[in-house]
């Protein structure tokens, strides 16, 4: 074996930020957004700028509803490997449920809702409010649990990066690099990159159809207002005087607002049609088209706007994709929550563990429990397929019985029908 295989794995990061060659913090702390977009439009806005496209009415629609896919879902909190207290108890239970706890008195939904926003922006920030509950032996203060009292989520315009990923807050103090911040203070959920702290949003997507659309409907509308009606026409014969003229000119604006005009006589005036053209329709393709491109980018299909009604398989491809990002989002989100405020609430009440809880949300479809259990009655009576009775429980989510609990006995076969038992003769009867 050569001396190059032997030796132990680099641990260290080799291509850091520093080494980056688009990237140059000089002489600042810190690290500097790469979004393109932002560097050629915000114009100083900075990460703001993706405001003006969540204020987008399709935006706001279709981004929540990818983010309502996600918290409307139900979750749990699964229990790590089990660990023994001084007594022998289990203690793996217990964590789990005071994390659950922990999490239910708190605002997580609202809190996970606002934190997915990070989809578009490329990371978001979310502040805990710690607090003691109760007190520690003795009646020290400061020695209950640790709590959560609330989860404020914070716009990410507020916070920089320095080249080691640490994050910062920016303060009138400090606008430039930030301040630093206390640990395990701030959930940091970064959307769409490993490597970069700020993101990989979809903002920076659904910018530009955002930009052209709002553009379009201002033309729309300058259109709407200068063709939507007829324009007056006055019209006076030669020799009129100045005086004359005006007056024309005041009845002619008069029109747009009073029901009866008075103008002087031998004048005239007439309503000027515009003529009917395609831009309205013009102006509502350009519209729909950009919608639709904000849906592929955020919801990866356009649903209504490209489905072909009747056509086969079109509505499932739409649902199959939606259940792909669904799940995506998700396990990303957990990834966030297992690795930050789920060992935060733990280590804080019950001390570093060799495994800890993580939270799991369910996005797979319901199971159909008729035609499964029509399948295990198969496998289990008919064939005689070997089944532990803890996948009954699992599977149909059924809680298992403690011991000495009184049970529901099944009901006990029925006796042969009476016209299908044998039929007895007695041995004195004749036949006639």
């Amino acid at each position: 074996m050569s001396e190059e295989m032997t030796k132990t794995p680099e641990t260290n990061e080799i291509a850091t930020t520093a080494k980056d060659i688009d990237i140059f913090a000089g002489w600042l702390k810190r690290l500097e957004n790469p979004d393109p977009v932002l560097s050629t439009e915000s114009r100083g806005k900075g990460i703001k700028l993706y405001d003006e496209a969540a204020r987008d009415a399709h935006v706001a629609s279709v981004l929540q509803t990818r983010i309502l896919a996600v918290v409307g879902k139900e979750w749990n909190i699964e229990a790590g490997k089990k660990v023994k207290g001084a007594n022998g108890e289990t203690k793996s239970e217990e964590i789990s449920e005071f994390v659950r706890d922990t999490l239910l008195a708190c605002n997580f939904d609202q809190a996970r809702q606002e934190i997915l926003k990070g989809i578009l922006y490329g990371f978001y920030c979310a502040e805990v409010m710690w607090v003691y509950r109760g007190q520690g032996e003795n009646g020290q203060k400061g020695k209950g649990e640790i709590r959560i009292e609330k989860i404020f989520a914070k716009h990410p315009r507020r916070f920089v990066f320095t080249p080691e990923r640490g994050i910062r807050l920016l303060t009138p103090a400090a606008m430039i690099d930030g301040e630093a911040v206390p640990e395990r203070k701030f959930i940091v959920f970064t959307y769409g990159s490993s490597d970069n702290p700020y993101g990989d949003g979809l903002g920076q997507k659904v910018w530009w159809p955002v930009w052209f659309k709002k553009n379009g409907i201002k033309f729309w509308v300058l259109f709407a207002e200068k063709f939507g009606s007829p324009t007056a026409v006055g019209k006076y014969p030669a020799g009129t005087s100045k005086a004359d003229q005006d007056k024309l000119h005041e009845a002619i604006e008069a029109i747009q607002q009073e029901t009866g005009i008075t103008i002087p006589e031998g004048m005239l005036i007439e309503y000027l049609e515009a003529a009917r053209t395609s831009s309205v329709d013009t102006y509502e393709t350009l519209c729909n088209y950009m919608d639709s491109q904000i849906s592929k980018a955020i919801l990866g299909h356009t649903a209504a706007a490209d489905a072909t009604p009747g056509k086969l398989g079109s509505e499932q491809q739409s649902v199959d994709i939606r259940e792909d990002i669904v799940k995506a989002d998700a396990d990303a989100l957990c990834e966030c929550l297992n690795n930050g405020l789920i060992r935060w609430i733990v280590d804080y009440n019950f001390g570093p563990q060799e495994e800890y809880p993580k939270i799991w949300i369910r996005t797979d479809p319901e199971k159909d429990l008729k035609v499964l259990s029509e399948r295990d009655r198969t496998l289990v009576k008919d064939i005689g397929v070997p089944v532990g009775r803890k996948y009954f429980y699992d599977t149909y989510n059924l809680p298992e019985p403690e011991m000495g609990e009184e049970l529901i006995a099944p009901p006990l076969a029925p006796e042969p029908f009476p016209a299908f038992a044998e039929k007895k003769t007695p041995r004195n009867s004749t036949r006639g």
